[in-house]
This record gives structure tokens, C-alpha cells and sequence, in this order.
């Protein structure tokens, strides 16, 4: 999901420090970008969501030229609200391509003006929202997505609504919730290999459910793991930022760490990072994501699968504690580097292999609509 828009610095002065005016998008403009390649996108929900925002703002995409190309245009219309119906990957599309587009665009004003003088107006970014319309929903059950067609309708009707300020992770160029290596990238692997080589009509439609994991973990991952075909992640992670180190039987910071320092060095099984609590399927792998602002939450684990299959209750409620298989920081920018290349994935999405990798927290918050019925305070 990689844009072909050129992605700039906003500008090398702010707007502020150029006294600019900023166009502010109207919020109850609301713009629907649905990805008509996922399963539960059918012509009958597309239909119903049209006939709540209007046809003329529903925009469908089947590839990526086609999604680049509406993102210019709902920037140039001013929507105020942009609907992302699919997955995390829909999501994360949506939010790269429209940042790219606006800092592209601004970067190209802020030029203008300081060559000729001539005044402009910057673009903004508009507020995202989301539709669960994919597999495994990360974002959905962070901001209580349920129902795509009432979802749609508290969004339209309930403008301006609760936002969440939700920072975003860079790597590579893209902006996302969470990434990882190990356990999380193998078995996403092993799943789209298995919903590749299933060819029977009543099995497939299984694959698209947790169900279609966990198929993958015991008929791939497991065996490849006892067969010794699944190596150990070889890890060195760097701070180049202010880290905190988090007792994760406390659930507390409790030790600084300076910039420069090497958080971890050895074998591993997990290396993961996420400024959203949840992996998809309401897996909070993330437990301390959201303790302090501007940060990600990295997690980095040594479990062997029986320990994993044995804890995975609290695993999955993010109540896992073991201080010698798990630590957990929280940091602002990172390097890892591998002693050989590992399969990586972001969003829910393999990635390919990757043997240094630079995650940096944004400095541009996103704006994310809150749909539960009383927005919670922790997570």
C-alpha cells in the first residue's frame, strides 16, 4: 500500500511562523472511501451507504491509482470527515495518501509564496472515521466500530461528534497504528498461504474469520516451530529518543532512558510496535499504548508457542505478566536491527522481509471519530 504521491515535510516554516491561513474543512461534509475488493463490500451495503451520504460522495477504489486519485479529490472538495470502509490496511491507505497529498500540496504553496509572494491557503488534514467492513478490525475495536450502515448514520448525524488524537507510527515513508516481527509476522504468512492453496468453496469463507488463524497456526506455524523450520527473531533495538522502561507488573514507569541506549539485545520471538492497543480481533497486545502521549508502546517477547497457547486468555485481554518474557517500553523513535532478514508486517498486511528498521513517532496527531456510546478513558 505504498503511495506513489511524493511525501514532503509540511513546509520548512510553519504556516504560523508565515502568517498563511489555513482552510478549515467543514465537518459535517462527509466523505465515504470504500475498498471494493473487501468481501463484505457488496453491492446492496453500497447502495444503503449512498443513499446516507448521497452517490456523488461515496468514492470506490480497486486499486491504488484509483484510491490516489480520489484522494486528491476529497482534499479538493474540503470534506471535513473522510469514511474509510474496509480494514487497518483500508485505513492506513486512506490516511497516507490524503497526508501525502496535503503535505505535497502545502509544500508546494509555502514555495510559491516565498518565491513570488503571492498569498496562499494550506490544506488540512481531515478527520478520519472508520467502517469495519474487514477481517481483523485493530481500529474498529479501538474506537467501537460496530455496524457499518448505523455507524455511518451516528457519524452523519452526530457531527462534529468525539475525536480520539491518536499519534501515528513512521516507517518506510508510511504512517500506521502498530508493526511487527515474529510470531504476529510468520502467522500472518502462514494464513495468507493458506487462504492462497484452500480451494474448497465451504472452507474459504471460514478463512476470513479468527478461525482462518488459528486454521494457520496449527496446521503451519506449529509444526514448522517443532520442526525447528521457525528461527528466533536475532534482535538489537536502539533508542534514539527518550524511552521509558514500564514495569509490567505495575503497569508503571519506573526507569528513564537516556537517548543512544540499547534497550534490548538477544533472541526473540516478538518485536512489536503500537500506538493502538489491539492487534485485530480485540488481541490488546499493546496494553500501555495509550499511558503517555506522543509515545508507542514497544513490546518485545521470548515465549515459546505452549506458553503462548497455555496464557492465551490473558494474553489476548493484555494481562499477561512475566518480567523475563516480556519487557515493554515506551519510546519515540527506535531502530532495530536484525541479524538477517525476518518477515514483517504492518496494518494486518505482510510487508516482505526486513533487516533494519527506523519507527518513529509522527508529530502530526490524527484525528480519529469515537464511536462508542460514552467515549472510554482507558484502555
Amino acid at each position: 500500500m505504498l503511495s506513489s504521491v511524493p511525501e514532503h515535510d509540511s513546509t520548512s516554516k510553519s504556516a504560523r511562523e508565515l502568517e498563511l491561513p489555513v482552510q478549515i474543512a467543514a465537518p459535517d461534509r462527509v466523505a465515504v472511501l470504500l475498498n471494493r475488493n473487501a468481501r463484505r463490500v457488496s453491492d446492496r451495503l453500497a447502495r444503503t451507504l449512498e443513499r446516507i451520504v448521497g452517490p456523488e460522495n461515496v468514492f470506490y477504489s480497486r486499486n491504488l491509482e484509483e484510491a490516489e486519485a480520489f484522494a486528491r479529490e476529497i482534499v479538493q472538495r474540503g470534506y471535513g470527515t473522510v469514511v474509510c470502509g474496509g480494514g487497518d490496511g483500508t485505513l492506513v491507505q486512506g490516511i497516507n495518501l490524503i497526508q501525502n497529498y496535503v503535505r505535497s500540496a502545502n509544500a508546494w504553496r509555502v514555495d510559491r509564496y516565498e518565491r513570488t509572494g503571492e498569498k496562499q491557503t494550506l490544506l488540512s488534514t481531515p478527520r478520519f472515521a472508520f467502517l469495519r467492513l474487514g477481517t481483523g478490525n485493530a481500529i474498529g475495536t479501538l474506537v467501537g466500530a460496530n455496524d457499518a450502515v448505523n455507524d455511518l448514520r451516528r457519524i452523519v448525524d452526530f457531527v462534529p461528534g468525539r475525536t480520539h488524537q491518536m499519534p501515528l507510527i513512521e516507517c518506510e515513508g508510511e504512517r500506521f497504528f502498530f508493526a511487527g516481527m515474529g510470531y504476529d509476522s510468520v502467522l500472518l504468512n502462514d494464513y495468507n498461504w493458506l487462504k492462497k492453496h484452500t480451494h474448497n468453496r465451504f472452507l474459504k469463507p471460514l478463512l476470513h474469520t479468527v478461525g482462518g488463524y488459528f486454521a494457520a497456526l496449527f496446521m503451519r506455524t506449529l509444526p514448522n516451530w517443532w520442526l525447528g523450520r521457525f528461527a528466533c527473531l536475532e534482535a538489537r533495538v536502539i533508542s534514539r529518543g527518550e524511552a521509558f522502561y514500564v514495569d509490567p507488573r505495575r503497569g508503571d514507569c519506573i526507569e528513564r532512558i537516556e537517548p543512544g541506549t540499547v534497550l534490548f539485545e538477544g533472541p526473540a520471538t516478538l518485536l512489536s510496535v503500537g500506538t493502538c492497543p489491539f492487534y485485530g480481533y480485540g488481541l490488546k497486545i499493546f496494553p500501555f499504548a495509550r499511558m503517555m502521549s506522543g509515545k508507542m508502546h514497544l513490546r518485545i517477547g521470548l515465549l515459546d508457542p505452549l506458553r503462548v497457547l497455555f496464557n492465551l486468555p490473558a494474553l489476548w485481554k493484555g494481562a499477561y505478566r512475566h518480567p523475563k518474557m516480556i519487557q515493554d517500553f515506551l519510546v519515540d523513535d527506535i531502530r532495530v536491527e536484525l541479524s538477517s532478514p525476518y518477515p514483517y508486517q504492518h496494518s494486518g498486511d505482510a510487508h516482505g522481509l526486513r533487516e533494519n528498521l527506523d519507527f518513529k513517532v509522527s508529530d502530526e496527531m490524527l484525528r480519529l471519530v469515537d464511536l462508542y456510546p460514552q467515549r472510554r478513558t482507558s484502555y
